[in-house]
């Protein structure tokens, strides 16, 4: 995927600091509101995942992910030491 578009879904991102409900989906561009539609169905799923979602690269999905995590849209579940983090949604009432 384009800079630009990686850009611009961050500048989505950061644009409020608020938790992110299901309704706000909607308001997001793709490849991100397909992404979170993805993550509201499957529930938990690791990063490899949202990556292969976003067709961003990883470090890029990675930040992605942390602004979700900070937007309250996921939380990270614990994971065994050898193994990637898992997220599950959480939404905001």
């Amino acid at each position: 995927m384009s800079d630009s578009l990686f850009e611009q879904i961050i500048q989505e991102l950061e644009s409020s600091k608020e938790a992110i409900r299901s309704a706000d989906v909607v308001m997001f561009s793709e490849p991100l509101r397909s992404t979170l539609n993805f993550a509201l169905q499957t529930k938990r799923f690791n990063l490899t995942q949202i990556t292969e979602e976003l067709k961003f690269t990883r470090e890029q999905s990675r930040r992605i992910v942390a602004l979700l995590v900070e937007r309250s849209f996921l939380k990270i579940l614990s994971s065994p030491y050898d193994q990637e983090p898992e997220y599950e949604t959480q939404l905001a009432v």
